[in-house]
């Protein structure tokens, strides 16, 4: 940051020069008079329409389950209950997702670090909810995939816990803050299929359990719009940014909880996805980011499993 004597002029100095004068755009008045923020060489901060100062304050908490009414409703089907395993284990992959967001450039976006900090804990408390609706309030139960871990599974796991570590640096340096827009792409589509599958489930489910999976749906409603507007701001405004978004999701789907695929992926999708209009909710997550996309758009493998016909 400069200080400027906004005195000073040609005519108290003696000079003259043709050479246009770099701070001729320095504020006047106002808290920030005779300072300059940044030059040209320094890309502005990208601000959207959402409130992030508004969702920080709003604060978060525990989305509270009543057990005992629960335990006296009818049991979850055994599809159900996968498909809300599912779903549970992509809502707690927000910190392995923003793990690989902060290690880049994407980290020196105050904005998105800032909704990040809530939204880490917002989706904590979501997963937790969908955690008592299946084992209950204990400290160790989780619910696990029904399927084991096939060959393809490990090597992944692996190269996202050994590999990524170690290759993400070299090749987001190379893109630089362009990441922010892959980043954001992935995390708008990931939010929006979250969405749109819980809603789903409500539509199969009574009681307790529906009530929770809509309010679970319904909080994610504020990730949607920051990441949706983050997303298509950036894609928009860059071809680059563009271009690196395409090459991002190509390399996992958001549907792969940091970047491992759920074993009872596939089932659960045919879960939620049996009828037309969830399958098209499911699609249109994903449409709604990629058509600003440039290059064919390949379809996310996992979507493919989506049934062809039904009701």
């Amino acid at each position: 940051m400069v200080s400027v004597d906004l005195t000073a002029d040609a005519e108290t100095t003696g000079t003259a020069t043709s050479t246009p004068d770099p701070h001729a755009t320095i504020p006047v008045d106002g808290p920030f008079a005779g300072h300059l923020h940044f030059d040209a060489s320094v890309t502005p901060t990208l601000r959207t329409e959402v409130d992030v100062d508004a969702y920080v304050r709003r604060g978060t908490g525990r989305l509270p389950v009543e057990l005992a009414l629960l335990e006296a409703e009818e049991p979850l089907g055994a599809e159900l209950r996968r498909a809300l395993g599912v779903l549970q284990r992509l809502e707690a992959s927000a910190l392995a997702e923003s793990r690989a967001m902060l290690a880049t450039a994407t980290g020196n976006e105050a904005r998105i670090t800032a909704f990040l900090a809530t939204w880490m804990v917002d989706r904590h408390w979501q997963s937790r909810a969908l955690r008592d609706l299946l084992t209950g309030d204990h400290a160790t139960d989780r619910p696990l995939p029904q399927r084991r871990p096939g060959t393809a599974h490990i090597l992944r796991r692996l190269h996202v816990d050994r590999l990524q570590p170690l290759l993400s640096p070299l090749w987001t340096g190379l893109a630089g803050e362009a990441t922010a827009a892959g980043h954001m792409a992935r995390l708008a589509i990931q939010e929006t299929s979250l969405q749109a599958s819980l809603r789903a489930a409500t539509r199969r489910l009574g009681g307790e359990a529906r009530r929770v999976t809509e309010v679970v749906a319904h909080r994610h409603q504020a990730a949607v719009d920051f990441f949706t507007a983050e997303a298509i701001a950036r894609l928009t405004r860059s071809p680059r940014e563009a271009v690196t978004a395409r090459v991002m999701l190509s390399l996992s789907s958001p549907l792969d909880g940091g970047g491992v695929p759920d074993p009872d992926l596939r089932e659960a999708l045919a879960t939620l996805g049996a009828t037309a209009t969830d399958r098209a909710a499911l699609r249109r997550a994903r449409y709604e980011i990629t058509r600003l996309l440039p290059g064919p758009d390949l379809p996310d493998a996992h979507l493919l499993s989506l049934p062809r016909n039904g009701v």
